[in-house]
């Protein structure tokens, strides 16, 4: 039996009063703290003491009120916003002229296959005869706003490895720089459309808040700059607003019939999943005139991010980087499992699933991409027809719009 002493233990102890101290803390903060006055926000109180909230990012701001007011409209969505700023800035933003270059900024969208953004960019560029440049930010307080893991880090880092390779070879420099406050990244964007001589950036959306505000904030002060900010719909296969709930007129809450108004779009729709072509080679002159950006190197994660060595090895071997990996692994799914991937999905020892899912979040595979190969294997080209095996994984990609056109309908579901 073991016994218990009735003497205090110091560390456990020490760690209670810690725990109590800052309690307190939190307790007595004054209304007047950076993030307002917390006592309209008590339904985050237990949250905050366990660390679950990162106080360093998000003010206390979402409670039942709050998200009843989103809801009902007495708050903009940051969607709303951004689709406001596109709309009252158009044709301001058609009247700015070229300059010197094109800039596209990479972000969850590291590949030059299927890539929206990017070919909207290169067809600037090319209509102009310019030079195509490519950007990409690297945010440490990103990472950590949005829990990002070392693995994950070290797999994009990784895959910009590839994806400086693969533009090179089209004479198009990618420029990577750490930013190391995420709230100074509007103004280096800025700062450095200035410095290349370009007046136009191109980018994907990304559907998160924060995300969606800045690229609100860009699309309106870049004009100010005389820079017109053009953020385009790419991550998802249907767009988030295209699709409404027949009762409702809004935002469907329940899958299943959110899936079925999903594959009548496409169904309707089926220039929607064409294949963006590759960006167009730069200007001969290019790799001289911007040599300084093609001799830019890919950063070390952040000390809070890194792998060790061993680990590195051993996530390299299972995760290869960059999208000629996820093409083979996709194009292996397709020809070889797909269609028996109602049922092998549910056989954890076998191997009946893509193994793709880190290319789709990292953006070196487009979920369009994966549509369209999987609807040119069945048997029918409609969305909820066919190889039972290929609407089955349809409909599991198809989950990624949902959560996406949730999240930005409903932006307190995070």
């Amino acid at each position: 039996m073991t016994m218990v002493s009735k003497t205090p233990n110091t560390s456990v102890n020490g760690k209670r009063k810690a725990a109590d101290d800052l309690l307190n803390l939190v307790k007595k903060t004054k209304p007047s703290d950076r993030f307002g006055d917390r006592s309209r926000y008590k339904d985050s109180s237990q949250e905050e003491k366990h660390g679950i909230i990162l106080r360093d990012f998000y003010p206390p701001e979402m409670t039942n009120n709050r998200a009843k007011q989103y809801t009902a409209g007495l708050i903009e969505r940051p969607i709303t916003r951004l689709t406001k700023a596109i709309s009252e800035t158009q044709q301001d933003r058609e009247k700015v002229n070229t300059k010197d270059a094109v800039v596209h900024w990479f972000k969850c969208d590291l590949r030059i296959r299927d890539n929206k953004g990017l070919h909207m960019a290169s067809e600037k560029a090319r209509s102009k005869g310019v030079s195509l440049i490519a950007m990409h930010l690297v945010s440490p307080q990103d990472f950590e706003a949005h829990l990002t893991s070392a693995v994950r880090v070290d797999f994009m880092l990784r895959s910009l490895e590839v994806l400086k390779a693969d533009l090179s070879e089209l004479d198009i420099p990618l420029y990577v720089e750490v930013v190391d406050k995420r709230r100074e990244i509007p103004n280096r964007i800025m700062e450095l459309c200035t410095k290349w001589g370009a007046n136009h950036i191109f980018c994907n959306t990304e559907y998160e808040v924060d995300e969606l505000r800045r690229e609100a904030g860009l699309t309106r002060s870049c004009l100010q700059k005389g820079i017109a900010f053009t953020t385009v719909h790419d991550t998802c296969v249907v767009s988030p607003g295209l699709l409404s709930s027949k009762g409702t007129g809004g935002q469907f809450a329940v899958y299943t019939p959110w899936f079925r108004a999903w594959c009548a779009f496409i169904n309707s729709h089926q220039t929607s999943l064409d294949e963006y072509p590759r960006p167009e080679k730069n200007p001969v002159y290019a790799r001289e005139h911007f040599k300084d950006l093609f001799q830019c190197p890919i950063p070390d994660a952040p000390a809070n991010k890194q792998l060790s060595a061993e680990e590195k090895k051993r996530f390299q071997s299972m995760w290869p980087p960059g999208e000629h990996e996820a093409a083979q692994r996709l194009e292996k799914f397709i020809s070889q499992r797909i269609s028996k991937y109602s049922v092998s999905r549910n056989l954890p020892a076998g191997s009946g699933t893509a193994i793709i899912s880190v290319h789709l979040s990292s953006g070196t595979l487009a979920a369009r991409t994966c549509i369209r190969e999987a609807r040119n294997a069945n048997t029918s080209h409609c969305m909820d027809s066919g190889n039972q095996g290929i609407q089955t994984w349809i409909s599991e990609i198809a989950w990624r719009d949902f959560y996406k056109h949730v999240l930005a309908h409903w932006p307190y579901i995070w």
